[in-house]
C-alpha cells in the first residue's frame, strides 16, 4: 500500500508539474494568439491600404501559427521529440498545397487584387476582349457581370494574370472615342475629314484639350480608312460614343460620302486564240 502511494506521489511529482505547465502554456497561447489576430484585424482595418477581407485573412494566419507554436511548445514539455512532429507537418503543408496548387494560386491573387486594389467593386474591367463590372472580390474568386445582364465567377488568377484595364478609372477622368471609318477610294479625303470635324464640333463633351485627330491611317483593300480620336469625360462616353457614330453616318450620307462594302474586282482575260 505505501508502495502504491509513493508511486502515485512520483507520478504526480513528475508529470503534475508538467500538466499544470502544458495547461498554462495553451492557456497564455492561446490569449497571445487572440490579442494578435485582434490586433492585425484593428490595425488591417483602420488601414486605408488594406482591404477587411485581407485583414480577416491576416488575423487567421496569426491566430494558426501562433497556437501550432504553441502546441509544439506543450509537447515539448512531455520530452516529445517535436522536430520529427514539424518536420511531419511540412510534409503534410507540402502535400496540401501540391493538391491545392490552383486553389492557393487564386487565393494569393486575391490576396494581391485586395491589397494593390488595380480595381474595386462597382467599377468596369476589361480582361482580353471581355468587360465585366465587379460584384464582388473574394479570396478565390470574384463575382461580376457583364454590360449585358450575365452573371459572372472569374477566379482570381485570372484576373491577377492577364492585362485587366480599368475602365472606370483615367489619369484625368477622360476616355477617349477611338474608331475608323472607311470611305471610298473615289470619294473627297478632305471633304470627309471636313464633315468628321464639324460632327465633333457639334457635340459639346468632346474636349478640346487633349486635341482630336482626324486623319487617314491606313489604304484598306476596299477602303480608305480615317481614324477619329476625341477625348469626352469618361462617364459620358458611351453616351457620346453611341451618338457620334450615329451622326458621322448620317452626314456621310447627307454629303454623299461612301462607307463601301468590302469588294473584290475581277478581271478576265479572254484567250485570243
Amino acid at each position: 500500500m505505501n508502495l502504491d502511494l509513493e508511486m502515485l506521489q512520483t507520478v504526480l511529482t513528475t508529470y503534475g508539474l508538467k500538466v499544470i505547465g502544458a495547461i498554462i502554456t495553451l492557456i497564455v497561447g492561446f490569449i497571445i494568439a487572440k490579442a494578435l489576430a485582434g490586433w492585425t484585424r484593428k490595425y488591417t482595418k483602420n488601414s486605408k491600404h488594406t482591404d477587411t477581407t485581407v485583414g480577416g485573412l491576416f488575423s487567421q494566419i496569426v491566430f494558426v501559427t501562433v497556437m501550432l507554436f504553441t502546441v509544439v511548445a506543450t509537447l515539448h514539455q512531455f520530452g516529445v521529440e517535436t522536430t520529427s512532429l514539424v518536420a511531419a507537418l511540412g510534409a503534410a503543408g507540402l502535400a496540401v498545397g501540391l493538391a491545392l496548387q490552383g486553389t492557393l494560386s487564386n487565393v494569393a491573387a486575391g490576396v494581391m487584387v485586395l491589397i494593390l486594389k488595380p480595381f474595386k467593386v462597382d467599377e468596369v474591367i476589361k480582361v482580353g476582349d471581355d468587360v465585366f463590372v465587379i460584384d464582388d472580390i473574394g479570396l478565390i474568386a470574384s463575382r461580376a457581370h457583364t454590360p449585358d445582364g450575365p452573371s459572372v465567377f472569374i477566379p482570381n488568377s485570372k484576373l491577377w494574370g492577364n492585362v485587366a484595364m480599368n475602365l472606370s478609372h483615367s489619369h484625368n477622368d477622360l476616355r477617349r472615342f477611338n474608331e475608323t471609318f472607311g470611305i471610298a477610294y473615289s470619294d473627297d479625303i478632305g471633304k470627309a475629314i471636313a464633315i468628321i470635324n464639324k460632327v465633333l464640333d457639334e457635340e459639346d463633351k468632346v474636349q478640346a484639350d487633349p486635341e482630336r485627330l482626324v486623319e487617314v491611317t491606313s489604304l484598306g483593300d476596299s477602303s480608305v480608312n480615317i481614324i477619329v480620336w476625341a477625348w469626352v469625360p469618361r462617364a459620358d462616353w458611351w453616351t457620346v460614343r453611341l451618338s457620334l457614330m450615329r451622326k458621322i453616318k448620317e452626314a456621310f450620307d447627307t454629303d454623299g460620302i461612301t462607307i463601301p462594302f468590302p469588294q473584290t474586282d475581277v478581271h478576265l482575260i479572254q484567250d485570243a486564240g
